[in-house]
């Protein structure tokens, strides 16, 4: 087994009004003194990132641009000093981790600029360029938020919660089963021995177009194949997730007709009153 090292690393942010303190994730830089190896990774391609999180910067983008251009001339000096200094006569690390670990945290200290850095962090590993992959991908890609049913266990925490404060009691879990059906639903309200009402929340708020599809497409097959099911809920209702335009939205709209189809009935998620009043019928 390849020996652990110790690294600091620090998640590169892009923080434009330092009043309320809100900030987007650029990148990650990771350093190991022992190795005398440091590398950054940085987001370049996708714009959109900020000007989703802040839409009052979509008239001036040039100006992140430039900003982020200039940052990254900084990393890349930083960069270089502290890989042995090899590009930078004046400095001369080779011997010394503690100066090398000493000029990192003197990079992420604290200051009040657009493009600035987190507190330092420590982890250990015995690949320092894998973990900075695997950093990025977690701080900036958010690479866990991509598993298929992040976001829909997310919702059915949101909605556990809804339930809870009007009141709603009497939903159980269930799951529906046949030899082509297997369907579990997170809410479903039972009156005797018939189960009336099943409720499952549904991600379509998808970055590509056919992702949404895809998903769509996975529950109108579970609705036609849950109509065959002996037991199967009179009512269905999916609580959806959309995206907010473009696109992206027109789909979104485009499979929940194709599932209402299927006899489903299509609720977004900030619609709570018609949420709960489906929840509450019997």
């Amino acid at each position: 087994m390849a020996k652990k090292v110790a690294c600091n690393f620090t998640i590169l942010r892009f923080l434009p009004y330092t009043e309320p303190g809100e900030f987007v994730n650029l990148g990650v830089a990771l350093v190991c003194p022992e190795l005398h190896w440091c590398d950054y990774r940085l987001e370049t391609r996708r714009v959109d990132r900020i000007t989703d999180f802040f839409p009052e910067l979509k008239q001036n983008k040039a100006a992140f641009l430039e900003g982020r251009r200039l940052f990254r001339d900084e990393l890349d000096r930083i960069r270089k000093m502290l890989n042995d200094g090899k590009d930078a006569n004046q400095f001369r690390f080779r011997d010394d981790a503690n100066l090398i670990n000493q000029a990192f945290l003197n990079l992420v200290r604290p200051r009040e600029e657009v493009f600035c850095f987190s507190p330092p962090r420590t982890c250990l590993t015995d690949d320092p360029n894998a973990e900075l992959d695997k950093l990025f991908k977690f701080y900036v890609e958010r690479g866990f938020a991509q598993r298929k049913d992040y976001q829909e266990a997310l919702m059915t925490k949101r909605l556990t919660r809804v339930f809870s404060a009007k009141k709603v009691t009497g939903l159980v879990e269930h799951t529906f089963v046949s030899d082509l059906c297997h369907v579990r639903f997170p809410f479903v309200r039972c009156a005797g021995e018939r189960y009336v009402r099943a409720i499952h929340p549904i991600d379509l708020a998808k970055q590509e177009t056919p992702k949404i599809v895809e998903r769509a497409d996975n529950w109108k097959n579970k609705l036609q194949r849950l109509k065959g099911v002996a037991d199967h809920p009179e009512e269905v209702l999916l609580v959806f997730r959309q995206p907010q335009a473009g696109k992206q939205l027109d789909v979104c709209q485009q499979m929940c007709k194709e599932l209402e189809q299927e006899g489903a009935i299509l609720i977004p998620q900030e619609d709570q009153t018609e949420i709960v009043k489906f929840a509450k019928t019997a």
